[in-house]
């Protein structure tokens, strides 16, 4: 990639981050909007780190004489676990912002 493609690219993302920005804004002026605004955004943060991470974790990294077996359970338990935190956020929340405003 040469620089002046480098240049485009950031300008064109920076001007689709301020429109994005507006349109946050304006629709965001609507109440009953945001749970819709929240759910569409915790869902492409989702699809952005699935697709990202998931390449990764099909690759095997096992070198010789290591058990992948070993790899694929290492890989759920950390699965598991991100989701039994943010599970556990989710149900006590409203106790984690008591705790918090004090």
């Amino acid at each position: 990639m040469t620089v002046k493609q480098a240049i485009i690219y950031n300008c064109v993302s920076s001007v689709l981050g301020f429109c994005g920005m507006l349109i946050g804004i304006l629709v965001g002026n609507f109440g009953s909007s945001t749970l819709w605004i929240f759910a569409c955004i915790g869902g492409i943060f989702i699809y952005i780190a699935f697709v990202d991470m998931l390449p990764e974790l099909t690759s095997l990294g096992t070198k010789k004489g290591e058990n992948p077996f070993f790899h694929l359970i290492l890989q759920l338990c950390g699965l598991l676990l991100g989701s039994g935190i943010m599970f556990l956020i989710a149900i006590f929340e409203h106790d984690l912002m008591n705790l918090l405003e004090h």
